[in-house]
């Protein structure tokens, strides 16, 4: 069995937008000026959000895996991970110019970049940017979405697929809202 998806739907939403066009860094400040990202972006970008979620995956899957178990790759330069957004904002050239080269390896095989979460039944869990085929379930998806493909015996050659929205205002009133309803009918 494993499980592998697009766990973020700021991150979905990012590698969907970055064309090369536009530094990477410019697009994470739209999506924080949108509402898609948490407060401070580095947040979605250090991929802690992304590895707890498949942690808990993990484990509904009846896995025995810890936080520290994931290999996480974080887009957060080193020299951005203090100070203030404004501070990662001024300083992201190194990330940019990452994200560029990454984007133009990719782009020769015929390949997109995606923040992609993995977890497999031998244990091994990594979270971060992966080239994947166009006609891949986690490459063919809208902005903002989260999808989760499952493998077992019954999956191997298709994938089952789940996705849809994962980020913005709406979705995260939805879900606050039906968890106030949960709550209240606990009460």
């Amino acid at each position: 069995m494993s499980i592998s998806g697009i766990f973020s739907g700021t991150l979905s939403w990012l590698f969907l937008q970055f064309d090369g066009s536009v530094p990477f860094t410019e697009l994470v400040d739209q999506a924080w000026q949108q509402g898609l990202t948490e407060p401070d972006p580095r947040d979605d970008l250090s991929g802690k959000d992304v590895m707890r979620k498949l942690v808990i995956l993990a484990r509904e899957a009846g896995y025995n895996i810890e936080p520290d178990q994931v290999r996480v790759e974080s887009l957060v330069p080193a020299h951005c991970e203090g100070g203030s957004i404004d501070h990662f904002f001024e300083n992201g050239d190194e990330l940019n110019e990452q994200m560029v080269q990454r984007l133009e390896a990719a782009r020769e095989m015929g390949l997109v970049l995606r923040y992609v979460a993995r977890f497999d039944a031998n244990g091994k869990a990594r979270v971060g940017v992966e080239a994947v085929r166009e006609d891949h379930p986690l490459a063919s998806l809208l902005p903002c979405d989260n999808v989760f493909a499952i493998e077992s015996r019954w999956y191997r050659d298709n994938p089952l697929v789940i996705r849809g929205p994962g980020a913005g205002r709406d979705v995260t009133a939805g879900a606050i809202q039906s968890d106030i309803n949960r709550l209240a009918q606990l009460l």
